[in-house]
């Protein structure tokens, strides 16, 4: 799979109605609030009709000498209908919003389950900025036009349907003008929607493009600042901003014609009932009668004005759609098998001839083979790249190999239930993430049952107890903007005891101490090796000083296996080990 950078603009979609029908699911269970929504709309438009017919029979009274008090009844009729049309709309709108709210909520909660099971190859070759976009911006988008959108393009071709008819009943000839003026309208829209889909389709990758960098920039806002990168970043934001502006202004010519069209057309239609009706058809028919289909004649063109708005927000919509679509049918690639194994594992590991490349460019792994035992201390070394934290990744199936084995207690990993093994396989990354939550929460975030007490516990066998305690509130002290206003050590230290607290079965320790002080460190390994008791441990590690205890060390290179034993019989070798340590000058 390509790699989808911020400055490339992602494929483009096709339209499909059968995006529609699946969006339209999600209507399911607001059917009676829809329902009643459309009711109480088709009321204010039907009381908007006869309010005009209304002004129609008081004009042609008035004008036969009508009485004031028959006057002041029809004026108080007048104010009936218009406060049930206040009250319609209002209740149309009340409930429309609810819905609307209730079908984005539904919508993001699907997206982002789905999003939470892709594997991370999924997330290697997207901008994490072309992804968030479609859970905000999208999701609200496509909510509202299933909802208020579908509603409102209802009651438009209902208002249509109805004015026509009364325009009919009141003038035929004056209601073939109105026609004439569609058709004109119909020639014009067909002309451009086809192209407008097309810019739309670029206005969004040029919108993507734009939020796949703002979010990584601020993902990199430190870095920014260290490497002095202001005012370069700042002219890519711009040229990625101009560039969205310039397919915005592309689509707006088109965009214009639509609405100019309708306006002109809706404007001339109605010059000409009333020229052609003054001057040709009285006294064939009445003054109020004109009025009357004057009054329909703007009454007719506003749903049609507003039928073509619609068209335009449905053509943004359904981009958005088809983009959340791409994403719900992203294949999940991990999966469970039919009946996985669901048991405890003792911790035995075995790689055979395990090939895996995380693009089909370049093999990471070729033919890895090693065991380790259960409870074993295992280190693997190497140099940046070798693919040591790739064997870790393997181990908790983050992604699936290329080829090869690898089994924990004899049992293939892709035949375990996925939170099974991963709830016994723990790896503590190079990268700590915290949460904006307190201490307490953070430590607890992968096991979330367990008590306080219970951490406090733990804490306490590390020495670590009056460390946190330290902090304002101790345990419960919020971490700011996640835990950054913390040094790397800190950050790496409640990460390190967020891992123990989980309690797994293998346990990985991905350069788990190297932003911690020495002190520390030291204290840390004298106590931990109960809470480590039984366990198998994986460690990686650049300091090698940390791991000369292990029971076994492996160094990759050139892909593979290419030493391993103790750290005594890999010195005796003086091979490809002995260098390294030799390198780092520490003292055997």
């Amino acid at each position: 799979m390509r790699v989808n950078k911020y400055d490339v603009d992602e494929r483009n979609t096709s339209f499909s109605f059968k995006n529609i029908k699946r969006a339209l699911k999600y209507l399911k269970d607001y059917k009676k609030k829809l329902f009643i929504a459309l009711i109480v709309s088709l009321a204010s438009t039907l009381l908007t009709l006869i309010y005009a017919k209304l002004i129609q029979y008081g004009i042609d009274n008035i004008t036969k000498g009508w009485n004031f008090n028959a006057l002041v009844k029809l004026c108080l009729v007048g104010i009936s209908i218009q406060i049930g049309v206040i009250l319609t709309i209002k209740i149309k709108n009340d409930i429309l919003v609810k819905v609307n709210q209730n079908i984005v909520e539904d919508l993001k909660n699907d997206l982002f389950s789905h999003l939470q099971y892709l594997s991370s190859k999924y997330y290697d070759t997207r901008p994490h900025g072309k992804i968030l976009v479609r859970l905000t911006d999208y999701a609200e988008s496509v909510s509202s036009l299933i909802t208020n959108r579908l509603i409102d393009t209802i009651l438009q071709l209902i208002s249509l349907f109805l004015t026509v008819i009364f325009m009919l009943i009141t003038s035929v000839k004056l209601t073939f003008i109105t026609f004439i003026g569609v058709i004109i309208l119909s020639l014009i829209f067909n002309f451009t929607t086809k192209i407008k889909r097309k810019k739309k389709l670029k206005i969004n990758n040029k919108r993507s493009n734009m939020n796949a960098y703002l979010y990584e920039s601020l993902k990199g806002t430190d870095t920014t600042k260290v490497f002095n990168r202001q005012k370069e970043n700042g002219v890519i934001h711009d040229g990625l901003t101009d560039e969205f502006f310039e397919s915005w202004c592309d689509y707006i010519v088109y965009g214009n014609i639509t609405w100019s069209s309708t306006n002109i057309i809706s404007n001339v239609v109605q010059v000409l009932i009333y020229t052609i009706g003054v001057f040709y058809l009285v006294p064939g028919i009445s003054l109020g009668t004109i009025v009357a289909m004057g009054s329909y004649s703007s009454r007719f063109w506003n749903p049609i004005r507003n039928l073509f708005v619609a068209m335009d927000d449905f053509i943004e919509s359904v981009t958005y759609l088809e983009r959340i679509l791409e994403t719900i049918d992203e294949p999940i690639t991990i999966t469970n098998i039919e009946n996985p194994v669901r048991k405890k594992i003792t911790g035995d590991i075995k790689f055979k001839d395990v090939v895996f490349s995380y693009n089909e460019d370049k093999v990471v792994l070729d033919k890895v083979s090693f065991e380790v035992k259960p409870g074993q201390k295992i280190a693997i070394v190497g140099e940046t790249g070798s693919g040591k934290t790739t064997i870790a990744n393997l181990m908790a199936r983050f992604y699936d190999i290329n080829d090869g084995e690898i089994l924990i207690d004899d049992i293939d990993i892709r035949n375990y239930d996925l939170n099974t093994l991963r709830r016994q396989i723990s790896i503590m990354q190079q990268d700590n993430y915290l949460f904006t939550d307190t201490i307490m929460n953070n430590l607890k975030y992968g096991n979330s049952k367990m008590s306080d007490e219970e951490v406090i516990k733990i804490c306490k066998k590390l020495d670590l107890d009056n460390w946190i305690n330290e902090f304002d509130k101790g345990y419960y002290t919020v971490l700011e903007n996640h835990g950054n206003t913390l040094s790397d050590g800190q950050r790496q230290l409640i990460s390190y005891i967020r891992i123990l607290i989980n309690d797994p079965k293998i346990l990985v320790l991905d350069e788990a101490t190297s932003k911690i002080d020495v002190k520390t460190e030291s204290i840390i390994q004298k106590k931990i090796n109960t809470l480590l008791k039984d366990k198998t441990t994986i460690t990686i590690a650049h300091r090698l000083s940390t791991i000369v205890n292990s029971d076994v060390i492996m160094l990759i290179k050139d892909k593979r296996v290419y030493e391993m034993g103790s750290h005594k019989e890999l010195m005796k070798k003086k091979g490809e080990y002995y260098k390294l340590f030799s390198s780092q000058d520490n003292l055997i």
